[in-house]
C-alpha cells in the first residue's frame, strides 16, 4: 500500500504521544500514535485507493484524502468498522448549505453535532440509553472525536486563529449521538426523512451543547410538553430568533407521552413551531444580525407592533427530532441543542457507505 504521509520514528509509546503534542496535532487530549499498521488495516477495510479525495476541509483548505482521514480516525481511537460513518459525516459537512468555513471560524458556541440512525447504530454498539451524549460508549466518542481531528488537522481549525468561538463548548472534543430507535414511538429518522430502513444514515446539524428541559412528561400531558420545549426554544439568547435549525433530543418519556397523545413527529413539529414565538417589544431587546439580512425577524413580523409574535421556527423543518437517552424520572427530560441561526449550520444527512 503506497502512503505518502511522512513517517517520524519514536523510541517508545510515551514519547510518540508527546511528539504528536509538540507537532499540535492533538486538541488537548492525548491521542493514539498511528502506526503504519493501524492506518493500513482502515484503508485495507475500506477498500479505497489512500489517495482518493474526500474533498477540502475549510478554513484551511487541506485535503481530506482516505489516508488523512485513516490517520485521524487512528488517532482518535476508531475501529476500522467505523469510519465510513466518519467519512459520511464529512461529506455531509462539506456540502454548502452547512457553511463549514463559517463554522469554523463564528464567534458563536456551534460545533457540528454527528446524528447516527439505522442499523449500524446497534450494530456497532452505540450507546442510545443513559448517557447517550456522554461518557463510556467507544463508538459515539470516539467518530466524534474523529471528526473534531479532521477539522482540526486537515482543516485548520485552531483557537483564537482561525477560530473564533468566543467559549465554544465541550463538544468541540466529541459531539455525537445515536438515535434509539427501539424506544421510538414513531418511523425512525433516516426512514422519515426519506431512505430505507436498512440505510445507516448521518445527520449533521451545527449547534450549541445540549440545554436539558424538564418538560415533565411523566404526568403532565402532552399539550404542557411542547409547550415547555416550545419555551426553551423562545429564548432570547438564542440565536434562533434569526431562523435556523436546531435539534431537539427526546427522552423515551416524552417520546411515548406526545405519541400517546396520537401526535405524529410533524404534528409535534408545527405545534412547537406554533408555540415557540415571544413579544416584538421583547425580541427587540436583542440584536443577532443585521436587519438588511433576509432572515432577520423582521421579514416575518411587524417591528412596529410590540404585541406582534415573532416565531423562533420558520419552518418546521427547521427542528431535527430523534429520540436517544434513558427512561429517567417523571421530569421527562430532553435536550435542545440550538443551532446558529440564519449563517448556516443547515442540517445535512448522508447514507453511509460501508464496504462490501
Amino acid at each position: 500500500m503506497q502512503l505518502q504521509s511522512r513517517v517520524f520514528d519514536s523510541p517508545d509509546i510515551e514519547a510518540a504521544v508527546e511528539f504528536c503534542y509538540e507537532q499540535g496535532w492533538t486538541d488537548g487530549l492525548p491521542v493514539v500514535p498511528p502506526t503504519r499498521g493501524t492506518i493500513e488495516r482502515i484503508i485495507g477495510y475500506l477498500g479505497r485507493d489512500p489517495q482518493d479525495v474526500v474533498g477540502v476541509i475549510a478554513p484551511g483548505n487541506g485535503i481530506a484524502t482516505i489516508e488523512k482521514i485513516a490517520i485521524n480516525c487512528v488517532m482518535a481511537g476508531c475501529k476500522p468498522q467505523y469510519v465510513p460513518i466518519v467519512i459520511a459525516a464529512i461529506e455531509a459537512m462539506l456540502e454548502e448549505r452547512f457553511n463549514l468555513n463559517g463554522v469554523q471560524t463564528t464567534t458563536h458556541g456551534c460545533a457540528p453535532l454527528v446524528m447516527v440512525s439505522g442499523p449500524a447504530v446497534k450494530t456497532l454498539g452505540f450507546n442510545t440509553r443513559e448517557g447517550a451524549f456522554a461518557h463510556g460508549c467507544r463508538a459515539r466518542a470516539t467518530i466524534g472525536r474523529a471528526v473534531r481531528l479532521i477539522l482540526w488537522n486537515i482543516g485548520g481549525g485552531y483557537p483564537s486563529d482561525p477560530c473564533k468561538t468566543t467559549h465554544g463548548h465541550p463538544g468541540y472534543y466529541s459531539f455525537c449521538i445515536a438515535e434509539d430507535q427501539e424506544s421510538n414511538p414513531w418511523p425512525p429518522m433516516h426512514v422519515a426523512s426519506g431512505f430505507s430502513a436498512d440505510d445507516t444514515v448521518v445527520t449533521v446539524t451545527a449547534t450549541e451543547a445540549p440545554h436539558s428541559i424538564g418538560t415533565g412528561a411523566g404526568s403532565r400531558p402532552a399539550t404542557d410538553v411542547m409547550y415547555v420545549i416550545a419555551d426553551a426554544i423562545a429564548n432570547l439568547a438564542s440565536a434562533a430568533v434569526s431562523g435556523g435549525d436546531m435539534v431537539l433530543v427526546l427522552g423515551p418519556m416524552a417520546a411515548r407521552n406526545l405519541a400517546a397523545a396520537g401526535l405524529t413527529i410533524p404534528e409535534v413539529k408545527q405545534e412547537i413551531m406554533r408555540l415557540a414565538t415571544r413579544p416584538v417589544r421583547e425580541v427587540k431587546r436583542r440584536e443577532s444580525i443585521a436587519e438588511s439580512h433576509p432572515m432577520h425577524w423582521t421579514r416575518v413580523a411587524d417591528k412596529n407592533n410590540d404585541n406582534a409574535r415573532v416565531p423562533f421556527m420558520r419552518s418546521p423543518d427547521n427542528l431535527v427530532v430523534l429520540v436517544s437517552g434513558g427512561w429517567g424520572s417523571a421530569a421527562g427530560f430532553c435536550s435542545l441543542c440550538p443551532g446558529w441561526g440564519a449563517p448556516g449550520g443547515f442540517t445535512v444527512r448522508k447514507r453511509v457507505q460501508f464496504p462490501a
